[in-house]
């Protein structure tokens, strides 16, 4: 079960969320939303999907949006890929 979210939460983004290819390099805050519509992407019934974030700054390229992103796809801390087995 994914953690439940609301407006002005900061998160940490998974790879490829919000239409973003490398997302997770961003930390973003969830911008206010009446109804969140149900996610899309797992089976959690409560999971929601939030239409639009802001990224924090990021020096002389100031904010970006991100569009439809599922609680599912954020986290509390920067995302770690797995590490790899030789």
């Amino acid at each position: 079960m994914s953690k439940r979210r609301k407006t002005g939460d900061w998160v940490w983004l998974m790879p490829n969320s919000g239409f973003v290819g490398e997302s997770n390099r961003l930390k973003a805050e969830i911008q206010p939303e009446e109804d969140p519509p149900p996610c899309f992407e797992c089976d959690d019934d409560e999971c929601a999907e939030w239409s639009t974030l802001w990224t924090a700054e990021d020096g002389d390229k100031g904010r970006h949006m991100l569009c439809h992103v599922s609680e599912c796809r954020m986290l509390d801390e920067p995302f770690e890929s797995s590490p790899t087995t030789e």
